[in-house]
């Protein structure tokens, strides 16, 4: 049952690509902001549905803007999902683990960025487990939402490219995140994810030894 309202979605949008097509021609800008919020909203809960409106950008805008569209939606969304998260269960999580997460506090802050861009770098991190980050430690939002959109540029363009190719967007139905999630895609991102972590590995390190 929690997948009819996704179901229903996507069906309306593969019913109303060509409505879709023609409003993107006539009213660009207004059409762009609109799947801006459609991603901003449509990426809050955990089920899957970020493939679909990443591959509806790249459909409607081609790869490049479809790419920097769906990424600025996805970091909204992410900022929201963690404002929201902080407002409603940041107490209760410090209730129950505070003393733990004080102890980490200063580690995940000082290399939040790092963390946070590599984990979208890597698109086999759960999405939701990275948006928990900044609802139990107090994490600036201007770097969730910077760190999540350049880390979700790579992954986006290439979606949006294979959405630039579709001639309809039915072909998106028997199309998912696992078609393209081939080790030729996922080893250069996991080597750049490691590469990001690096300076931010090599600090804990070094504090770590400085505290022996």
């Amino acid at each position: 049952m929690m997948n009819e309202p996704l179901f229903n979605l996507t069906a309306w949008v593969v019913a109303s690509q060509e409505t879709l097509l023609a409003w993107t021609a006539l009213h660009p800008v207004a059409m762009a902001a609109g799947y801006v919020v459609a991603v901003t909203f449509g990426k809050v809960t955990p089920f899957p549905g970020g493939f679909l409106l990443m591959l509806t950008g790249g459909f409607l805008f081609g790869a490049p803007l479809g790419a920097v569209l769906s990424a600025t939606g996805s970091a909204f969304s992410a900022v929201m999902v963690g404002a929201v998260g902080r407002r409603l269960f940041r107490g209760p999580i410090h209730r129950r683990w505070g003393h733990r997460l004080q102890k980490m506090e200063a580690k995940v802050n000082a290399n939040a960025f790092s963390v946070i861009l590599a984990a979208r770098l890597f698109p086999l991190v759960p999405a939701w487990l990275i948006n928990m980050l900044p609802v139990a430690f107090p994490i600036p939002f201007r770097h969730v939402l910077v760190a999540t959109f350049l880390g979700l540029l790579p992954i986006s363009f290439v979606v949006a490219s294979l959405g630039a190719e579709l001639s309809s967007l039915t072909q998106a139905q028997s199309l998912g995140m696992t078609d393209i999630l081939s080790p030729s895609l996922l080893l250069p991102l996991g080597i750049l994810a490691l590469l990001v972590l690096t300076p931010a590995l090599l600090s804990l390190r070094s504090a770590g030894q400085r505290g022996r």
